[in-house]
């Protein structure tokens, strides 16, 4: 098992989508800002929050981005 440490920012425009990717990101990660959450995921578990955030996230209008991050930076 092979965890990454992982930061997951958002900016979704519509309030209903944006609250089911608050509540999916809820699942997988910590909460450290309003649409800011800490993850520690395997590649399993971060593909598994890929495909539950897809239907939500509208390429045109909305950001969803992954940082992933040494643990020394951590």
């Amino acid at each position: 098992m092979n965890k990454q440490f992982i930061v997951v920012s958002y900016d979704i425009s519509d309030d209903k989508r944006r609250r089911k990717v608050m509540k999916a990101m809820e699942d997988f990660g910590t909460r450290v800002q309003y649409s800011v959450f800490e993850c520690r995921l395997e590649a399993k578990e971060l593909a598994a929050l890929k495909k539950r955030l897809r239907p939500h996230v509208r390429e045109k209008q909305d950001s969803v981005r992954f940082y992933f991050l040494c643990v020394e930076d951590v």
